[in-house]
């Protein structure tokens, strides 16, 4: 029996591309001009893995997986100057402005929430993205009773693919890792529900990975959430 779905959240609550793409944009370019060295904002995101000419990303790339902390220290790298003070600030301000856009995958997120619930199912969050950040898209989308559980990569419970996220749903939840069912858009999300021993780790086609891509990692993957309804049935 399935007791518990632990979510990714970009990606796979929410579509990746028209929700980080601009962000990641603004931010890049505004590294890129404090330098004084706008020219760099097309490298910043190249080498972070977005492929402006498919508007697509490279597997497993920083941008489409990796934590805020490790996207700024490779900017930073980058860039040639440490981010700190004002600029630290400016740049995860504009990270955080991304919940006034959020767009999430299904037009009735909640509605698809609340039937899992009415499973009895405990739902959490596992992000790369800050909790705080987290939990101010579950508060933009009227979604914050839904979870049981939310987490980030500053959490404290390390970053994906370790385990650690979803062993602490599990603690916090009272289940065991064979009654979850891990949901996420990247490689690292799949690793992270086999490293952890899950029921079923599903991919989802709504993020930054394509469906061959996904198989080499998941048990299942499926066109988007909502496809999870019938796979519990």
């Amino acid at each position: 029996m399935i007791k518990g779905i632990l979510f990714d959240k970009d990606g796979t609550l929410l579509d990746f591309n028209r929700s980080w793409l601009a962000p990641y944009l603004k931010a890049s370019e505004y590294l890129a001009d404090s330098v004084g060295r706008p020219e760099l904002a097309s490298q910043l995101m190249a080498k972070g893995g977005y492929i402006e000419q498919t508007n697509s990303w490279v597997p497993d790339s920083l941008l489409a997986s990796g934590s805020n902390r490790q996207i700024l220290d490779f900017w930073s790298r980058e860039i040639g100057q440490s981010l700190e003070g004002e600029r630290l600030d400016m740049t995860y301000a504009i990270f955080a402005h991304a919940s006034s856009s959020y767009v999430p995958v299904l037009n009735d997120l909640g509605g698809f929430l609340q039937g899992l619930r009415d499973k009895d199912i405990k739902l959490g969050i596992a992000t790369m993205d800050d909790e705080a950040n987290a939990h101010g898209m579950l508060e933009k989308l009227d979604l914050e009773g839904l979870f049981d559980f939310v987490c980030g990569a500053n959490s404290g419970y390390g970053v994906k693919p370790d385990p650690g996220m979803i062993m602490a749903f599990c603690r916090l939840c009272q289940l065991k890792p064979a009654e979850v069912m891990m949901v996420g858009d990247s490689p690292r999300d799949l690793v992270m529900g086999k490293n952890a021993g899950v029921a079923l780790s599903v991919g989802v086609l709504t993020g930054a990975h394509d469906r061959a891509q996904l198989a080499n990692y998941g048990d299942l993957v499926v066109d988007n959430i909502s496809a999870l309804v019938d796979e519990l049935d």
